[in-house]
């Protein structure tokens, strides 16, 4: 019985002082290893909230980023459909234009063709009639010679005949600046007078005023260089541009 007693007692012993084989100092660091650990995965656990939310939101805003780069996108393409539908409208009326002016043009030839002493040739996209005897004139003057006034009566025929046709009529001067007490006060002066004195012969010979423009271009815009006195005596002339009227379609002839 003793020996009983004293084998249980051992075993005691040897119960309690298995605990005390773990130190305080271990249990507390691993206690603290615990504690950190624990830290750490609720940080982890709050910065993965926090990407969560943070895609979430960027995802949200790519959608509206992109809904709204679609409607730009549609729109733009709406605009380019407009404006290729307007660029071919231009391009249709611009070509329809410049068959009416082609037309125009062909009309005016003809009208002028008629004539034999007339030629008409398209200058920088105008329609000129030139005189098969130019009319020139001698320096400071206006006086028209027997031929210039042939050709000018020519015309006043094709004009008759084609009551809707307008025509410019256009004097030049070369570059001799005018004397003082000339009959003329300048060269824009003299231009315009030299191209009154053909108006006014078309008129005469039957042609309504309401059919002649004039103008006066002085020294400005010389056929030749004022160089000699064969050149200036070109560029002293009066020369004629065909204009249509609105619509009009011209006859060739007479009645």
């Amino acid at each position: 019985m003793h020996f009983t007693l004293r084998l249980l007692l051992f075993f005691f012993v040897v119960a309690m002082a298995l605990p005390s084989c773990v130190s305080k100092k271990d249990f507390d660091a691993l206690q603290a290893e615990k504690g950190k650990i624990a830290e750490s995965l609720a940080a982890s656990q709050k910065k993965v909230q926090e990407l969560d939310a943070k895609v979430t939101s960027l995802e949200a805003e790519m959608e509206s980023e992109k809904t709204r780069l679609n409607g730009e996108i549609s729109s733009l393409k709406s605009d380019l459909n407009a404006t290729q539908s307007e660029l071919a409208a231009a391009k249709k009326a611009t070509a329809e234009k410049e068959a009416q002016v082609a037309e125009m043009k062909k009309q005016i030839k003809d009208a002028f063709a008629i004539a034999g002493d007339l030629e008409v040739e398209d200058v920088n996209g105008n329609v000129v009639v030139k005189l098969a005897s130019p009319v020139n004139y001698r320096s400071g003057s206006t006086r028209i010679n027997k031929d210039g006034r042939a050709a000018i009566d020519q015309l006043a025929e094709t004009l008759k005949n084609n009551p809707n046709m307008h025509v410019l009529v256009e004097g030049y001067t070369d570059n001799e600046q005018l004397i003082e007490g000339a009959a003329y006060k300048d060269n824009w002066d003299l231009s315009v007078a030299r191209a009154m004195k053909v108006v006014r012969r078309l008129i005469k010979k039957g042609v309504g005023s309401e059919q002649l423009a004039v103008s006066g271009k002085g020294e400005n815009e010389p056929v030749a260089p004022n160089d000699s006195d064969e050149n200036k005596a070109k560029n002293r002339r009066t020369e004629v541009q065909a204009a249509p009227n609105t619509g009009t379609i011209y006859k060739v002839g007479g009645e």
